[in-house]
């Protein structure tokens, strides 16, 4: 799998990923954490769109243009 089709991926992984942390984060401490400063960072970094990030930084780390 190249780099295009892993950002595609990761594109539609991303709705998912930020619905299903603040639900595993009450399942596993047993109350709902959504309002709290972890779980609000996290969506404040996991949003749609970082997969143009994720693939700038990839590239730049292994000097492709």
């Amino acid at each position: 799998m190249g780099i295009k089709e892993s950002k595609e991926k990761l594109a539609g992984k991303i709705p998912g990923m930020r619905a299903n942390y603040p639900e595993g984060m009450k399942t596993f401490f047993g109350v709902d954490v959504s309002g709290s400063g972890p779980v609000k960072a996290y969506l404040a970094k996991v949003k749609v769109g970082m997969e143009d990030k994720w693939e700038k930084n990839l590239k730049r780390k292994f000097g492709i243009k």
